[in-house]
């Protein structure tokens, strides 16, 4: 008989895992779940809430989050944090929780006394609860910006002595400065975003471990303390958008403060500002851009900043400055007034970022600027330059990663740019000659922008098939074909080269860019047929053929049309011909069918990459005016097919498109009736349908659209009542003259010929007077006989009642 046999190394192994597995039973047995009274204290807050409002455009990341909360789930409770150990609740998230109105001194929310953290930002709350809120007497970070709250801040802040944090940015507290400061273990302040005047209130002082504190944007005046600047722990301290007006010459801070950042911008600050604060050894960075004051501010020739890394001082005239920072890395000196760079930047050995954009520079841009090897960020827009010393060395010695040469006078070919470059913009300039072939091999540039320069010659393909996401060459004098994509993994993401000379038709490899966001080849002499093959782009957004020679039809039984993010096209101004199906709309783009939802608005383009400010543009003709949109608006919704030559009648389906903005079919070839339908358009803003062949009356359904700022529909053959909506009848009357049987305002034409009807109701007009005479003599005449025999019939019956009674009715 064989007995099993068992290992030793085996029963080891067994009951080690048998060891360890009860250990992690009875830890997950041991976690507390969160206490019943704490999951009833949630609930009755909730309920204080019923109705949850989100406003979307002041606050986009808005979540309601308590409506999900339930009792028979925990992990319901969205923006909760439950402690592990006792089960109470420790955090409550609610910032942009789309609570509104009240809470009351009974709100179930201070029965919550062992909260650490209460974030309850960005909702609608009125200031009366906030003496409450010292009952949460174990709170350590509070965040209450964004809520217009007002008055003073309450004395019950006092006993929130375990405050770390606090935000109060974003309301209309009153209050102000004051030099009693005695927050000994304070390290951060920030203060603005309110409605302060007179002393910091009290409240404050004995928050002894405060070290995060949030007021910006209020209406502080006065001085600045120096018991504030120099408080022994404080390191942050923002008193930006204030209405500080003193000067600073007075101040005689002692050099023990241990203040790292220092934001004073848009205040009102005259004098000497900066040789008090160069006193603050320990201040890593200084923020006093735009102050609002007509005093000029005196910059003292030589300052001793040793441990200062970011400085702006944007918006101020310079006219002497020597920093003497060794370790200064970002320098702002955007709109300063300087006619010359100051010879003190080429000593700042470290410096990552230089921004003199908006001054009055003008002739060479200085060689030394490329020896800066740690120079990655240059921003010379806005000025006068026309050329560069030395252009050749700037590839040799830069190490740029952004350039920035927009609007200035510079002329002649373009420079040899650093092979570092992600982001280059040099749009309106007088740059001159062929696109340089050396920017093919630029391995990192991502953004090319050289727009309104004089340009000429051919794209090369090379650039076109390098990494360059953003391409935009409008406004040059480039002439050829547009390049094909050889790469069928195209990065292009906008490609805009309008207002030029290009000729042939659009690539079809056009398709192997699947990132493809914008395409605008406006004002060139493109000679195609409507690109089918473009919905193949999942990502189109934008697409802009207007002013060339494209011809044929837009609609095909073999290619029907679903461009899935479509959002804005222009076709206008140019020989599209045919007639459109009912259901041309039905299909076309999910971005135009649905309707927006309430998001804070974007512009299309940036990049998370680098800091600079290149978004793409274009024109668009809107409520009858040709404008330049320099940004594109995300939420933007446009159709625009004007001056083609497309007839029948307008497709239906138009009225599924419920997020569209602007409608222009203007000169074209378009018959039939406008669609009563089109009510469905509700955020329709301009509608033009002016120069086509329509005819019937306009839709009274047109009124209700309460977004229509402009329409259009002159010089067709339509008949009837205009709408008397508000928004049709302040329209001009050029909007609806060419119509010869229009009647009704604006127009002067009245429905009703002289007289107008005594009621709204449409009433038949009363005959000529003439008429009345002959009608009233025919009365008389047919009346009269009438009366006479029924007359001669009663004396019958009267006279001779009982026989003729008797025989008519038997009685």
């Amino acid at each position: 008989m064989v007995k099993p046999c068992l290992h030793v190394d085996s029963i080891s192994s067994f009951f080690f895992c048998l060891l360890v597995s009860s250990f992690f039973v009875r830890s997950l047995v041991s976690l507390p779940s969160p206490r019943p009274d704490q999951i009833e204290i949630l609930m009755a807050f909730k309920n204080e809430f019923p109705i949850l409002k989100c406003d979307f455009s002041k606050w986009p990341d808005s979540e309601q989050k308590t409506k999900s909360w339930t009792s028979k789930d925990v992990k319901s409770f969205d923006g909760v944090v439950f402690d592990s150990e006792t089960g109470v609740v420790m955090e409550l998230h609610l910032g942009g929780a789309c609570l509104s109105g009240s809470l009351s001194a009974n709100s179930s929310l201070f029965r919550l006394h062992h909260l650490r953290y209460l974030d309850l930002s960005s909702n609608y709350f009125d200031s009366s609860f906030l003496p409450e809120l010292g009952k949460l007497t174990n709170l350590e970070i509070l965040y209450l910006s964004d809520m217009g709250l007002a008055g003073e801040i309450p004395s019950s802040f006092s006993s929130l002595n375990r405050l770390t944090k606090l935000q109060l940015s974003g309301n209309e507290f009153i209050g102000s400065f004051s030099p009693l400061f005695n927050l000994s273990k304070l390290s951060s302040l920030f203060l603005g975003n309110n409605l302060f005047s007179g002393n910091i209130p009290c409240p404050l002082l004995n928050l002894s471990n405060l070290y995060v504190l949030y007021l910006s944007n209020n209406l502080f005046s006065g001085n600045i303390p120096c018991s504030l600047l120099t408080l022994p722990s404080l390191s942050t301290l923002d008193l930006s958008h204030n209405h500080l007006i003193d000067s600073l010459e007075t101040m005689n801070c002692s050099s023990s403060s241990n203040l790292e950042r220092l934001d004073l911008s848009y205040n009102r600050l005259s004098g000497r500002i900066l040789e008090p604060l160069s006193k603050l050894t320990n201040l890593q960075e200084l923020y006093l851009s735009f102050q609002n004051t007509t005093d000029p501010i005196n910059f003292i020739s030589s300052l001793g900043f040793k441990s200062l890394e970011w400085l702006d001082l944007s918006g101020h005239a310079i006219s002497r400055l020597n920093l003497g920072s060794p370790n200064l890395k970002e320098l702002y000196l955007d709109n300063c007034s300087l006619n010359e760079f100051p010879t003190f930047i080429k000593d700042l050995q470290k410096l990552e970022t230089l921004d003199m954009g908006n001054n009055r520079l003008k002739g060479e841009v200085p060689k030394w600027l490329w020896s800066m090897s740690s120079l990655i960020e240059l921003y010379l827009s806005q000025n006068s330059f026309d050329s560069f010393e030395d252009k050749t060395e700037m590839l040799l010695n830069s190490s740029l990663t952004l350039l920035d040469l927009r609007s200035n006078a510079f002329r002649g070919s373009l420079p040899i740019i650093s092979p570092w470059l992600i982001v280059m913009l040099a749009s309106d300039n007088s740059f001159t000659g062929d696109i340089p072939l050396s920017l093919c091999n630029q391995r990192f540039l991502l953004v090319l922008d050289l727009g309104h320069n004089n340009f000429s010659g051919s794209i090369p393909s090379c650039l076109i098939n390098s990494f360059v996401q953003q391409l935009d060459l409008h406004n040059n004098n480039l002439t050829g074909r547009l390049p094909d994509i050889l790469d069928k993994t195209g990065s292009l993401v906008t490609l805009d080269v309008r207002h030029n000379q290009i000729t042939g038709k659009l690539p079809r490899s056009l398709t192997n860019c699947k990132y493809l966001y914008v395409l605008n080849v406006e004002g060139n002499k493109i000679v195609d047929t409507f690109p089918f093959w473009l919905k193949e782009l999942p990502n189109l957004r934008v697409m802009v053929l207007r002013s060339n020679m494209f011809h044929g039809p837009l609609y095909s039984p073999q290619h029907p049309l679903s461009f899935p993010q479509l959002q804005m096209i222009d076709i206008s101004r140019n020989k599209f011909t045919g007639k459109l199906p009912h259901d041309y709309f039905v299909n076309w783009s999910t971005t135009l069918i649905s309707p927006q939802e309430e998001t804070k608005p974007y512009y299309m383009g940036g990049s998370t990459i680098v800091r600079y400010d290149y978004y793409p543009s274009m024109y668009l003709r809107n409520k009858g005016i040709n404008m330049e949109l320099e940004k594109i608006l995300d939420t933007y919704r446009a159709i625009d097919f004007s001056e083609n030559e497309l007839g029948g009648q307008i497709p239906e389906s138009i009225s599924l498109l419920k997020s569209l903005i602007v409608l222009d079919l203007s000169s074209n070839d378009f018959s039939g009736h406008i669609p009563s339908s089109w009510s469905n358009l509700t955020s329709l803003e301009s509608l033009d349908l002016s120069r086509n062949q329509l005819s019937g009356k306009i839709p009274q359904e047109l009124a209700t659209l309460s977004f229509l700022e402009y329409i259009n529909v002159s010089h067709n053959k339509l008949t009837g009542q205009i709408p008397q909506g508000t928004q049709i009848v302040g329209q001009s009357k050029s909007s609806f003259e060419g119509n010869l049987n229009l009647c009704g305002l604006p127009l002067e034409k009245s429905c009703f010929g002289d007289k107008a009807p005594s009621t709204p109701e449409a009433q038949e007009p009363e005959p000529p007077k003439k008429e009345q005479v002959l009608n009233w003599q025919a009365a008389v005449m047919g009346y009269g006989p009438g009366v006479l025999f029924g007359l001669a019939i009663g004396h019958v019956f009267y006279s001779h009642k009982p026989v003729l009674f008797y025989k008519l009715f038997r009685l």
